[in-house]
């Protein structure tokens, strides 16, 4: 223990201008059950010895803390003293708030955010918070990262965003404070992020193919044709990894990669005989079916593939033997894709946008593209039709027809 002191959890990190900062550090099998924070940094100097006491008193508090959590009293973990940080906890940790239902995905970036929420304005009372405070953290969590730098607007929005749904679950909770910061909230505005303009075109499709190919990457290749040609998202072709359930065995030839498993991405299986994908989609459960015979781009690299080896999953990482571990995809396709030469704004995502825009400007109905894409709303495909000029195009031809008429009467 750094300096014989009394306090668990303590990690003593170097300071650039010279000696040490004091953390507490939760253990990994804490965290991993949801104990938060993760980590705190103490606002202290371990070379004074006046702060030794104070660094010895919070690494106990904290402790003791993680100790109660882990042993499953979470009644003071979410007792509720009306402060910004005790919501979050109780948000995070109530049988009955939405939190609970979130999936593995959406949790961990719900996480992330009230993470920041708690360590800017945390100690915050509830009660006491106006609409002036508000515009001021909005401020703050906008301004660019360095000097010069673009405006975080996205995060600024995110962390109000996650603010009123803090309260819209006090509110059913019904915490003291929560309804008025909660009409507060609902009534303010503040500037969101644009939305991505991006798309990807077939132009671009046609130079990464050729490219992932020489660079031995068939199955970014292919994936990536998948996704254009069919508008199904990342996850719903190439997989996704998820926390084993409790107390399951993982089902034979199923791949485990610390502590999670992959599914939900295509098969082989999911093909048919006739080369038809039938496949529920992982956002929102809406079937979605593919006639693949239909897709030229995706038919030429499946004939690519020897038939001993189409079993299991349709996407594997040729360097690991197993689908591609998480971010793995995407930054193994930025590397290709920096070689065939497209614009780093063009991403990954960026395909089933791209079909979608190419969709609706070869005229497609819309309800058939929403269809298509596996969507509930129509109002959704409309997000993702990115500059196309289909509507526009049949407008413009019904005018001009409309004014030959008129000239000719």
């Amino acid at each position: 223990m750094p300096f014989d002191l009394d306090a668990p959890g303590l990690k003593l990190r170097p300071n650039p201008g010279g000696g040490s900062r004091p953390y507490w550090v939760a253990t990994h099998k804490a965290v991993k059950a949801g104990f938060r924070p993760s980590v705190f940094r103490l606002p202290y100097s371990p070379d004074d010895p006046a702060h030794r006491p104070l660094i010895e008193a919070a690494c106990q508090k904290l402790q003791a803390e993680m100790r109660a959590y882990m042993a499953g009293s979470r009644r003071e973990q979410a007792r509720f003293d009306g402060t910004i940080l005790s919501l979050s906890r109780r948000y995070q940790t109530d049988p009955a708030s939405p939190f609970q239902r979130l999936k593995h995905n959406s949790r961990r970036a719900d996480t992330y955010v009230l993470r920041l929420l708690e360590k800017s304005v945390g100690n915050r009372q509830i009660l006491a918070v106006k609409i002036g405070d508000v515009q001021r953290w909005y401020d703050v969590a906008r301004r660019p990262a360095t000097p010069g730098g673009r405006e975080r607007i996205r995060r600024a929005w995110g962390l109000v965003k996650k603010l009123r749904e803090l309260c819209a679950y006090g509110v059913m909770a019904e915490l003291p404070g929560c309804e008025r910061l909660y009409t507060v909230l609902r009534h303010a505005r503040f500037a969101q992020p644009p939305r991505r303009r991006v798309v990807m075109q077939l132009s671009h499709v046609e130079a990464f193919i050729p490219q992932a190919i020489a660079m031995g990457r068939l199955s970014l290749a292919l994936g990536t044709a998948l996704q254009f040609e069919t508008a199904m998202r990342q996850r719903d072709v190439i997989g996704e990894w998820e926390p084993l359930p409790d107390g399951k065995p993982v089902s034979p030839g199923g791949f485990v990669l610390n502590g999670r498993r992959w599914g939900r991405g295509l098969t082989w299986e999911d093909l048919s005989a006739d080369l038809v994908i039938r496949k529920a989609t992982t956002k929102t459960g809406a079937f979605a079916a593919h006639d693949l015979r239909l897709c030229p781009l995706v038919m030429d690299l499946l004939d690519r593939i020897p038939p001993e080896r189409r079993s299991g999953p349709l996407i594997i990482d040729e360097v690991a033997g197993r689908p591609y571990a998480e971010s793995a995809y995407g930054r193994e396709w930025r590397v290709v894709a920096r070689a065939a030469g497209l614009p780093g704004q063009v991403w990954n995502m960026d395909a089933r946008a791209g079909a979608i825009t190419e969709a609706e400007d070869a005229g497609a109905d819309l309800d058939h593209i929403r269809s298509a894409a596996a969507h509930a709303q129509t109002a959704t495909t409309q997000r993702y039709s990115r500059g196309a000029l289909g509507k526009s195009r049949r407008v413009a031809e019904l005018r001009l027809a409309h004014r030959a008429a008129q000239g000719g009467t």
